[in-house]
C-alpha cells in the first residue's frame, strides 16, 4: 500500500488558506435543519456581518457554492443577447471571464494589458469613447495568479460616467483592501470566504445595487430564474421572505459567520493594514534575497500574494517541491498560461497574515534556494521583511509600514 503524503506543517498557498482554530470549531457545530429558527437566525446574522465587512448598505446575496458560481451567476443573470461587454484583462481570470461572457450571448470588448501590470482608468474612458453602447463593465480586482490589483475605484468612476453598469470580481481582494461597492461605482461584487478573509471555500459572497437588481429583472428574453444559477431566485426567496431556494451549505455557513465576525473584531481597517503591511515587508524581503518581483511596479502589487518571478537557473517546481517535502511549506506555483514563470507566497487571512508565519515562509524559501545552489544569503531575507515591519503589535490599533 502506498505511503500517504505528509500533510505540510503550513499552508501558504493563494488559497483556499489555512485557517484559524476558531473557524474549524465553529465549523464542526451540528448540522441544522435550515429551517430551524437558529439557524435562520443565523442566516440573517450572518448577511449582516457580511454588509459590515463589504463596507455597503446594498443587499447581499450568499450564494450556495464557491465563488465561481457567484462569477457565473452574475454573467448569466445579466446578459442579454447581444449585449456589449467592455472586459477589461489584466491577468488569468480577467481573460476567463470571457467564456462567460459568450456563453450568456454577450458581445466582448476587450481591453487588455500584459499579466504583469494593471489596467489604466484613461484608458478604459478611451474605450467607452470608442465603443458607444457597453451595457456592462467586468473586472478583476485581485488578480491572485499575477500577484496584482487593479484600481477597481477609479475604474467604477468611470464607468459611472458613462451609464455602465459593473461586475467586479473580488475574490481575493475583499479584506486585501477597504473596498465600497457605492463608493467604488460596483454594481455586483462577488467574493469568497476562503482568501483574504480566511475561511473554507463553498460560498459566492455577493453585494447587488439597485440598478443590478433593475439590470437582472430586465434582463432578455426573460429574468433568470428556477436556476441554481439565479441571483433573483435569492431575493424572491430570502430577501423577501426568509426563505430557501434550496438547501444551503449549512456547515460552510457556520464557518462563514465565524470568520466574517473574527474580522470585525479586529476591526476591517486593522484587518486590511495587516494584509497590506504583510505583503509590503513580504516584498522587501524577496527583494533583499536578489529576486525579482513579477508585477510591472509595486504600486500594483496585491496584497493576498507576493508574485515572484522564477531565477534563472531554478526549477519552479523543483523549488516548491523542496520547501513542500523537505520542510512542509505550501506555496503556490504560477497558473494558466503563467505555469513555470512565477510562484506565489500567500500570506492571507489572520493565519497567513502574520510576522511569524512571515518569517518561516521566507526562511524556508532562502534555506530551499540554497539546497538547489541558488546564491543566496540565509537570513537576508527575513531581516530584511522583519525591519519592514517596526511596529507591529498583535493587541495595537494599527501596524505601520
Amino acid at each position: 500500500m502506498t505511503k500517504p503524503t505528509p500533510w505540510p506543517r503550513l499552508n501558504l498557498a493563494a488559497g483556499p488558506v489555512q485557517v484559524m482554530d476558531q473557524t474549524l470549531r465553529d465549523a464542526a457545530k451540528p448540522v441544522l435543519y435550515h429551517y430551524d429558527p437558529a439557524f435562520i437566525e443565523l442566516f440573517a446574522r450572518t448577511s449582516d456581518l457580511l454588509k459590515q465587512v463589504f463596507r455597503t448598505d446594498y443587499d447581499v446575496v450568499i450564494m450556495q457554492g464557491e465563488a465561481i458560481l457567484g462569477l457565473e451567476a452574475a454573467a448569466a443573470g445579466l446578459l442579454s443577447p447581444g449585449d456589449k461587454v467592455l472586459n477589461l484583462v489584466s491577468g488569468v481570470f480577467g481573460k476567463w471571464f470571457e467564456d462567460f461572457i459568450h456563453k450568456y450571448g454577450g458581445e466582448t470588448i476587450e481591453l487588455a494589458v500584459p499579466y504583469n501590470d494593471a489596467i489604466d482608468p484613461d484608458d478604459v474612458r478611451k474605450a467607452l469613447h470608442a465603443s458607444p453602447g457597453v451595457k456592462y463593465l467586468s473586472v478583476v480586482h485581485s488578480e491572485t495568479p499575477s500577484g496584482t490589483h487593479n484600481p477597481v475605484k477609479e475604474i467604477g468612476a468611470v464607468a459611472r460616467e458613462f451609464g455602465v453598469l459593473t461586475m467586479v470580481d473580488t475574490v481575493s481582494g475583499l479584506g486585501g483592501e477597504l473596498l465600497s461597492p457605492e463608493a467604488w461605482g460596483i454594481d455586483i461584487a462577488i467574493a469568497g470566504p476562503q482568501k483574504c478573509l480566511g475561511g473554507t471555500p463553498g460560498l459566492s459572497l455577493m453585494s447587488i445595487s439597485s440598478a443590478a437588481w433593475e439590470a437582472l429583472e430586465a434582463r432578455k428574453p426573460e429574468p433568470l430564474r428556477a436556476s441554481f444559477l439565479s441571483i433573483l431566485d435569492w431575493k424572491s426567496a430570502w430577501l423577501e421572505h426568509k426563505r430557501f431556494p434550496y438547501t444551503p451549505s449549512i456547515s460552510e455557513m457556520y464557518s462563514l459567520e465565524s470568520v466574517l465576525q473574527q474580522t470585525l473584531d479586529i476591526g476591517m481597517e486593522r484587518f486590511v493594514d495587516r494584509h497590506q503591511a504583510i505583503s509590503r515587508a513580504c516584498r522587501e524581503g524577496v527583494k533583499a534575497l536578489g529576486l525579482e518581483l513579477w508585477p510591472a511596479r509595486e504600486e500594483i502589487a496585491a496584497a493576498c500574494v507576493t508574485a515572484v518571478r522564477v531565477p534563472d537557473d531554478i526549477d519552479d517546481a523543483k523549488l516548491r517541491a523542496t520547501m513542500r517535502h523537505r520542510y512542509g511549506v505550501t506555496i503556490s506555483p504560477g497558473y494558466g498560461e503563467l505555469q513555470g514563470k512565477l510562484f506565489r507566497l500567500g500570506h492571507m487571512g489572520p493565519a497567513q497574515a502574520h510576522p511569524t508565519v512571515l518569517a518561516a515562509q521566507l526562511a524556508v524559501l532562502e534555506r530551499s534556494l540554497a539546497d538547489l545552489g541558488y546564491p543566496v544569503q540565509l537570513g537576508a531575507g527575513v531581516g530584511a521583511a522583519m525591519a519592514a515591519l517596526e511596529g507591529w503589535n498583535d493587541e495595537g490599533e494599527k501596524v505601520s509600514g
